[in-house]
């Protein structure tokens, strides 16, 4: 049986925990589906198995109304109306109902209990005892479950009827001999019948402003989502039901044109919220912003808060913020600057945030002297700097190779009694992978584990990479072992950077031991893996080996590029014989792919095939 509520549908019914609706339609399991179901748990020996069938069985049968309710549960919490409200039910009777669930459950189990003693006792081998076992577990079923089921479906008529069930016919009443004169009660005033949604009420202030706000929370759904065209299609159904759309509706929509990377569409937004006598807010501006920022579209966000300001919209901290962390994530930190002093000149003054994107963008350039004068800057408006602004002056420490710089600022944090992150580690350790100084790098990653500090692949990838550059590969490795025991999940920048110190030490066995290892953890390597891996072959002359990873990596789906491709003809060139037939058919292949020729190419193609053919063969490229 089914019982259907008529919900409004909802375009995606499926993200419930996000749409505030419930589908329509809730289907209960059928008497014949449940005796199927304790059929094949009785086939189990367990006989708590067994038991429990038969208690679920008869909850699903007893509970019928409860679960019927659910539906409309959610949906009066999402603030959705059904059309077909349950029934009440009085205290009495849902008392009564679960008492007598409650007894059946008693009778459930006691039953079951008796049979397994009958059936423990009862000779396997009598014929005429198993079928009498086999006619006590049938009774069992029809009192167990299929009385209590025809029971509550009979809709109370063990308890009374229930406050909403349809009063007896007349003549009903007379044939059971029933005086409806005297046993009628004393006659009371009727209760008020349920009057249907008027229209007044429908448009009244207070229901319109409750169905704008769902529009408006099904628009802003729908932006998170990056799904323009479900927003727009919201929007359109707050027009199509008489309501005026507010800021908030505008502004909902130039989200989602703005989180999926569409400012054309965001900017005929912008206009038709100017037509409709809405001026757009800084709210409205701060988005289209963001957008531009999160897209490295630093000359776009200019844009907005240029327009902005023009409009006459004031601009806020966030604003500002957002321009400059665009400069910033450049690099350019002549322009972040300037707005910066732009800035200090309104009322709106810098934060913490503001700072710390002008040290970030020092760091990207290795300008460790900018990044502490920045520090100094924000200490002197009385700013007090966090962890993430002195892990930004450390990473630029490191980006300019500078360690002891990078561990004065260390000590400092220490010393003010701001405790050191992940990033601040990370980037200690960096500063030494950059100082080629593998000791100390390893021993700063000692000191992060045991301040309690979790590394990341990071850590380890730049102690890796001080390794590599040292070609300590037992370090190395020690390094990737420990970062498993950590439970730190390798990815294949790790990966990668091992193979390159067992390449650069030329030990193939270890390599191919570290690439069977990665392989095993699921980690996908790429077209840089199998260049790193296969280079100390192609040192040796072993093409053989060199064209085998090709045809592996070819067979992952990846395409051979420039670096793999200045591998293949290393290992042709120092061939002995050198392989000039391969190594021509290798450069011919590439080039028809499209492959990218520079000069290292051409550089390894003149040791394989000599200068003349080199000439010949790369006659008509730029």
């Amino acid at each position: 049986p089914f019982r259907r509520f008529s919900l409004h549908p909802h375009p995606k019914g499926a993200q419930l925990r996000r749409r505030y609706r419930y589908p329509g339609t809730l289907p209960l399991l059928s008497i014949k589906t449940q005796l199927s179901c304790f059929r094949l748990f009785h086939t189990l020996p367990a006989t708590a198995l067994d038991i429990s069938a038969r208690v679920v069985g008869v909850f699903a049968v007893a509970g019928r109304r409860l679960v019927v309710k659910m539906p409309l549960l959610f949906a009066q919490k999402a603030g959705v109306h059904s059309k077909v409200d349950p029934p009440p039910t009085s205290t009495p009777r849902r008392l009564a109902s679960m008492s007598a669930l409650a007894v059946l459950t008693v009778i459930v189990l006691l039953v079951d209990v008796k049979l397994q003693e009958v059936s423990n006792s009862v000779d396997k081998k009598d014929p005429e005892g198993s079928r009498y076992v086999f006619m006590m577990e049938v009774l069992a079923v029809a009192a167990c479950m299929v009385m209590p089921a025809i029971a509550f479906h009979l809709d109370g008529r063990w308890f009374g009827p229930s406050p909403n069930s349809k009063r007896t016919k007349p003549a009903d009443d007379k044939r059971r001999g029933v005086d409806l004169r005297a046993s009628a009660p004393a006659p009371q005033a009727p209760a008020a019948p349920l009057k249907p949604r008027s229209k007044e009420s429908e448009s009244s202030p207070e229901s319109r402003r409750s169905a704008l706000l769902r529009l408006n929370q099904a628009i802003s759904a729908a932006a998170k989502d990056c799904d323009l065209a479900w927003a727009e299609r919201w929007f359109a159904e707050i027009e199509r039901t008489g309501l005026e759309p507010d800021v908030i509706s505008y502004n909902s929509v130039i989200h989602a044109c703005a989180r999926k990377g569409d400012s054309a569409r965001a900017r005929v937004w912008l206009e038709k919220m100017r037509n409709k006598g809405l001026p757009p807010n800084t709210i409205s501006y701060n988005i289209l912003m963001d957008a531009c920022a999160k897209a490295d579209d630093a000359e776009g966000a200019e844009a907005w808060l240029k327009q902005m300001l023009d409009d006459g919209v004031e601009a806020n901290e966030i604003s500002y913020a957002t321009v400059i962390h665009a400069r910033a994530r450049l690099g350019d930190t002549a322009k972040a600057e300037w707005w910066l002093r732009h800035m200090a000149s309104t009322k709106s003054q810098p934060n913490v945030v503001i700072y710390n994107s002008l040290i970030y963008a020092c760091g990207r350039k290795g300008d460790a002297e900018g990044a502490e004068r920045w520090l100094q800057e924000m200490e002197t408006r009385g700013l007090e700097p966090r962890v993430t602004t002195y892990s930004a002056v450390v990473d630029a420490c490191a980006k300019s190779g500078d360690v002891e710089r990078a561990e004065h600022w260390m000590a400092e944090m220490d010393r003010r009694g701001v405790e050191p992150n992940v990033v601040s580690y990370s980037a200690m350790i960096d500063a030494c992978a950059k100082a080629e100084d593998a000791e100390r790098a390893d021993s700063w990653l000692a000191r992060m584990m045991a301040r309690g500090v979790q590394p990341n692949a990071h850590s380890f990838s730049a102690l890796i990479s001080s390794c590599s550059k040292k070609g300590d590969i037992d370090r190395a490795c020690r390094a990737l072992a420990g970062m498993e025991q950590v439970g730190v999940e390798g990815d294949v920048v790790v990966y990668s950077a091992v193979l390159d110190c067992c390449s650069k030490a030329g030990n193939t066995v270890r390599a191919k031991q570290v690439f069977s290892q990665m392989l095993r953890r699921g980690v996908e390597p790429n077209v840089v893996t199998y260049s790193t891996l296969a280079r100390p072959f192609a040192h040796r002359g072993e093409w053989r080996e060199v064209e085998s990873l090709r045809d592996q990596l070819e067979a992952r789906d990846l395409a051979v590029n420039e670096y793999f491709l200045y591998v293949l003809l290393l290992g042709y060139a120092n061939a002995r014989p050198k392989e000039v037939m391969r190594a021509e058919a290798a450069f011919r292949e590439a080039r028809s792919k499209g492959v990218r020729i520079n000069k290292h190419v051409t550089s390894v193609l003149t040791r394989a095939v000599g200068k003349e053919r080199c000439q010949d063969l790369t006659r008509g490229l730029r």
